[in-house]
């Protein structure tokens, strides 16, 4: 699948200049949608205000300045270590899209490793997070060119008809991505450093999300997916196996245990773990895994756990291992109960 996408470079900025707005649309307040919205500042970060910020949506994207991607992108990952973990929280900002109504959308990724992260902005420039949540690396079948993926289309209820946001990856630089609809309207994303991210009010699925290069010719397709693509990355924990010999200060090669933690009717996760993402320090060994989300409701009666087997790049010496779904990370000797 895609390889290679998440090469990232500094702060992504929108492919469009706006002209200011009044600020005519007075943004209804944002229900609780994740559990990360306990993780709240107490008091909004302030940010430079903006005119065409605070005022009705935009087919384009803003052009928002570095005052503007600096506090949003800080208060992404305040948010992003309270809730996932430092790793997270470190992660460059790939892309941040925003085209009024006081919303706006940032992605911060590197390798394999992506967060999507939800931001309210109020009149007086403060920024509040209201979800941020990890996301899978392959959510939804690429184009046929394997350069172009959706990797999150959902529906978010904080306003009164809803609104519908996407966010994907391309493989391509130059290339400017378009949300085409069956009326022949088409909403343009924010596109930077491998990603893009847009958004439009309503309910309407697109007929298809284009790739278009700067002549204009569309280079690459995905047709619009019928329903929500769920690419949150759910949390998972693992231990070492006790059925398999502990490892060795000369072990690479690891045998594990992997259980989902979302309710999932008691099925295996088999096919929906993502991962293993390894972080080495020198003063330990942290290893996440993820699941993507069965879609639907589901029973919590408890979910089996899968065996893994995965390397490490370099031996283990006598660094601990941890399991990075915890945080902050957990002893992985130690069987989850």
């Amino acid at each position: 699948m895609i390889r290679g996408l998440l090469r990232l470079a500094v702060i992504g900025m929108a492919l469009a200049t706006v002209a200011g707005c009044d600020p005519t649309i007075t943004p209804s307040a944002a229900p609780t949608i994740g559990p990360s919205s306990i993780l709240l500042p107490p008091e909004p970060t302030p940010v430079v205000a903006d005119s065409a910020m605070n005022g009705p949506w935009l087919r384009s994207p803003i052009r928002l300045r570095d005052p503007q991607i600096a506090v949003i992108s800080d208060a992404c990952a305040v948010a992003a270590r309270n809730g996932l973990g430092a790793a997270e929280a470190n992660l460059p900002t790939a892309v941040v899209d925003a085209r009024g109504e006081n919303v706006a959308t940032a992605v911060m990724a590197e390798d394999e490793r992506a967060i999507e992260c939800r931001v309210r902005i109020d009149s007086a420039g403060g920024v509040t997070i209201d979800l941020v949540l990890r996301l899978a690396p392959t959510a939804a079948p690429p184009s046929e060119g394997d350069q172009f993926a959706v990797t999150d289309l959902v529906t978010v209820p904080d306003r009164e008809d809803d609104r519908l946001l996407v966010t994907g990856r391309i493989d391509t630089a130059g290339l400017q991505v378009k949300v085409l609809f069956d009326d022949r309207a088409e909403v343009i994303a924010s596109t930077a450093n491998g990603w893009f991210a847009a958004w439009w009010p309503g309910r309407v699925r697109p007929r298809e999300i284009v790739a278009v290069d700067p002549q204009g010719t569309v280079v690459e397709t995905i047709p619009g997916p019928q329903g929500d693509v769920d690419g949150e990355l759910g949390a998972a924990s693992w231990w070492l196996d006790p059925s398999a010999p502990p490892p060795t200060a000369a072990s690479v090669v690891i045998r594990g245990l992997v259980q989902e933690t979302a309710c999932a009717s008691g099925r295996s996760p088999e096919g929906r773990i993502q991962g293993p993402l390894i972080e080495l320090t020198e003063t330990a060994v942290t290893v996440t895994f993820g699941v993507r989300h069965l879609r639907g409701a589901q029973d919590c009666q408890g979910n089996p756990a899968f065996p893994v087997t995965f390397e490490l790049p370099d031996p283990l010496g006598k660094r601990p291992l941890l399991d990075g779904g915890e945080n902050p990370p957990r002893d992985a000797t130690i069987p989850v109960r």
